[in-house]
């Protein structure tokens, strides 16, 4: 089924990916914030029959992420009461600063030097402990959460995980608004390598080839700015820069993006 907003399209379980049609059940990736947010209402809304398993993984650091998560699953819970077909919401949580996490990654770079570029690690004088950790995290992260997927797709018997993941804003509106450097360049408009679709593999990323703007156009279009908006969350700031999560703190790549799709953080 195809879907479009601001000139983008994205084709929901196309039969390219998926010849014998929806999978009968699904583990779907709801961190909380707006993309996940705009996947799962597609898919409560539009396919009723698929049966949906949610995984969130709670973040030790930013605490607020996992609780506005459920919010949101509970929010199509009750707009579709006896549709949604959502069977569970696995609250997992993880910390990517955890010692023993970060020694192991370490080992992982020394073996495979291909994760400086995966994950650009800018080097700042005085500062290369520091920077070195933050590069780590990036990379903790995925990997802690991949491991906590397999993990339940083996529980629901799932062969398919979904993430709301998309790609950057325009290489071009990213240098004029002077956020590029904060970007992940695997997500960039001129990357030929984005996997929408691993046939060999469990993960689905519908939205790899759209940006924020399609995410926009499925709220606006499904009356979910006055209802959802507020409540979903991108920031990923310390509670330093954030009031101890308050308010965003509009110098991270995620709000940025935030307020060059939607015009506010």
């Amino acid at each position: 089924m195809k879907f479009t907003y601001y000139d983008q399209t994205v084709d929901l379980f196309p039969t390219e990916y998926f010849p014998d049609g929806p999978p009968e059940r699904v583990l779907v990736n709801v961190s909380g914030g707006l993309d996940s947010a705009s996947l799962l209402c597609l898919l409560v809304e539009y396919f009723p029959q698929v049966e949906k398993h949610i995984f969130t993984g709670d973040d030790a650091h930013h605490p607020l992420d996992a609780a506005r998560a459920k919010v949101v699953v509970q929010y199509f819970k009750d707009r579709w009461l006896y549709s949604h077909n959502v069977k569970s919401h696995d609250v997992v949580p993880y910390n990517d600063r955890d010692p023993e996490v970060l020694n192991e990654v370490k080992k992982l770079v020394e073996e495979d030097p291909s994760y400086y570029e995966k994950y650009p690690w800018k080097k700042m004088p005085g500062q290369e402990e520091r920077e070195e950790a933050a590069f780590l995290m990036k990379i903790a992260k995925p990997l802690i959460n991949d491991r906590n997927v397999h993990k339940l797709m083996a529980k629901y018997n799932c062969k398919r995980v979904l993430s709301g993941m998309t790609q950057n804003p325009p290489n071009k509106d990213m240098e004029q608004l002077d956020f590029a450097h904060l970007a992940e360049s695997k997500r960039n408009e001129d990357r030929n390598d984005v996997v929408v679709f691993n046939p060999r593999g469990r993960r689905y990323h519908p939205y790899a080839r759209v940006n924020k703007l399609f995410v926009r156009g499925v709220f606006e279009s499904h009356g979910l700015m006055d209802t959802l908006y507020h409540v979903t969350g991108s920031c990923t700031g310390c509670q330093y820069s954030t009031e101890y999560f308050t308010k965003p703190c509009g110098k991270c790549f995620w709000c940025h993006e935030k307020k060059w799709a939607f015009g506010s953080y």
